[in-house]
């Protein structure tokens, strides 16, 4: 894939997800109710994760496929921009993978987990700050300071190369790293998202709508939707990954570069589909959108009349 066309094709959709994400934003902001309830909590700050990458990572990306080389030679940078869009992308499945096991409390044990706060604070809070303490700390030890090697940068890639330990010599740290930070949370969303289907279905046939499922379809269609903008996007880098890892070396290597930079349109599509799960906020949307457009025919209508 040619690098101008990376380039126009990144902008073309960073300018709608930007302006989308404000206006989530800016909807949390006004209604403190959306604002205050728990199941909110996951995708805003997933959507923060997702804003900073719009507006900060992504144009570090974009400027190396505009110039085909890097803008700042400096290692300094190199360190910054491989430590910054790793800590972003893996934190941000790691977040969509609790999500996914979290969906199942806010459904099933709504009134025994979500309404106990030692038990809110178990299941809730400290699994967030665990995933960004984990993600974080490993990405700074292994790119910022690594201990077992020293970082060689290369200008004319991009993000400057990989970091020193994806040498064939550290071999188990690259191994950890993929198995814990990609594979682990990929599982999980994969298969949270398919028990909660299994787990509706059973409550709903053999308990007879124990789970009012009324009231759940909006969490359940919202974890569907958003998860499976992580599953279509990571799945296909991560799964040629494990077979040239254990079976054939060279499985998709001529489309490596494609399948790396499939993973960006994660942020420029997350808030477009998180959008489509606030049903409220298009209505508003649309009612704003219906009020200018008759506005601007009255005002037409008087101009002609006037003439």
């Amino acid at each position: 894939m040619d690098s101008t066309f990376k380039f126009m094709l990144l902008l073309i959709f960073q300018i709608p997800a930007i302006l989308v994400s404000i206006i989530i934003f800016i909807y949390f902001a006004l209604d403190s109710t959306v604002r205050s309830k728990p199941k909110n909590h996951i995708w805003l700050i997933l959507l923060i994760l997702n804003f900073l990458s719009l507006v900060s990572d992504l144009p570090m990306s974009m400027s190396y496929y505009s110039q085909g080389k890097i803008w700042v030679i400096n290692d300094g940078y190199c360190v910054w921009w491989n430590w910054y869009e790793s800590s972003l992308n893996t934190l941000g499945l790691c977040l969509m993978a609790w999500a996914s096991i979290e969906r199942h409390f806010f459904i099933f044990h709504s009134q025994t987990i979500m309404r106990i706060r030692w038990k809110m604070w178990m299941a809730h809070y400290i699994p967030i700050f665990l995933c960004f303490a984990w993600i974080l700390i490993w990405n700074f030890v292994f790119i910022v300071t690594p201990p077992i090697c020293v970082n060689t940068w290369y200008f004319d890639q991009p993000m400057c190369g990989a970091p020193c330990y994806y040498t064939a010599d550290n071999g188990i740290y690259i191994m950890i790293e993929f198995i814990v930070n990609i594979v682990c949370p990929l599982g999980v969303i994969t298969f949270a998202n398919i028990f909660l289907i299994i787990r509706v279905i059973y409550q709903k046939i053999v308990h007879h709508q124990v789970v009012n499922w009324r009231r759940h379809r909006k969490m359940t269609f919202q974890l569907w939707l958003i998860s499976s903008v992580y599953l279509a996007f990571w799945l296909p880098n991560t799964l040629a990954a494990i077979i040239r890892l254990t079976i054939m070396p060279t499985f998709f290597i001529d489309q490596y570069d494609t399948l790396i930079f499939i993973i960006y349109f994660i942020p420029l599509l997350l808030p477009i589909v998180c959008l489509n799960t606030y049903p409220d906020l298009l209505r508003k949307i649309n009612k704003t959108i219906r009020r200018r457009i008759a506005r601007n025919r009255v005002g037409i209508s008087t101009v002609r009349n006037v003439h």
